[in-house]
């Protein structure tokens, strides 16, 4: 993976981009694994960023519109079939559109409700890392947001309570935590 970067004549801050998505949390169908070059690219990031994740159930285009959000027509990789085509956490680092001075990362997540899925909590851990990772979290739905959602969404506020967060170093950041906990 080649990553771009630029000078701000202005701040001299490094802006890192990348050419096109990579993986930042793999699934392998038993566990959610984090990739360490991912996160030595976000780690390297000095401007501020706007971190987007999208959630959703599979097969409801959330690639498509994270590619439009990114002013892309091609990056995540887009399925054409019934079958869900995202696995795990995507990330990609482009310029912001409005602000200059910062770093859009748009994060694309596996599906949700994928009757193929091997392990099911992992519908759960992938929402719950995309709300805590963003700061713009979007739930993309063909229609009306029902129980189930609204359940995921609680999931954060329980995992706050868990062990797993208390045995955490501090300061905690995701690496450390992520480290950690697997």
């Amino acid at each position: 993976m080649d990553v771009v970067r630029q000078s701000n004549i202005l701040d001299m801050a490094p802006e890192t981009y990348m050419p096109e998505p990579m993986c930042l949390i793999g699934n392998n169908g038993e566990q959610l694994v984090a990739n360490h070059e991912a996160l030595r690219i976000l780690s390297a990031i000095t401007q501020p960023m706007v971190v987007v994740a999208i959630v959703g159930l599979y097969r409801t285009g959330k690639s498509y519109l994270m590619n439009k959000l990114a002013g892309k027509e091609k990056g995540f990789s887009v399925g054409s079939t019934v079958q869900s085509h995202t696995k795990g956490i995507w990330m990609w680092c482009v310029p912001h559109p409005q602000k200059s001075d910062h770093t859009l990362v748009l994060l694309d997540t596996e599906g949700l409700g994928d009757v193929e899925k091997i392990d099911e909590k992992s519908d759960t851990q992938i929402f719950a890392l995309a709300i805590l990772l963003s700061s713009t979290f979007v739930y993309n739905t063909m229609n009306k947001i029902d129980q189930g959602a609204i359940d995921l969404l609680q999931y954060p506020f329980v995992v706050q309570d868990s062990t797993a967060l208390e045995k955490a170093p501090h300061p905690c950041t995701f690496e450390t935590f992520w480290a950690h906990n697997n």
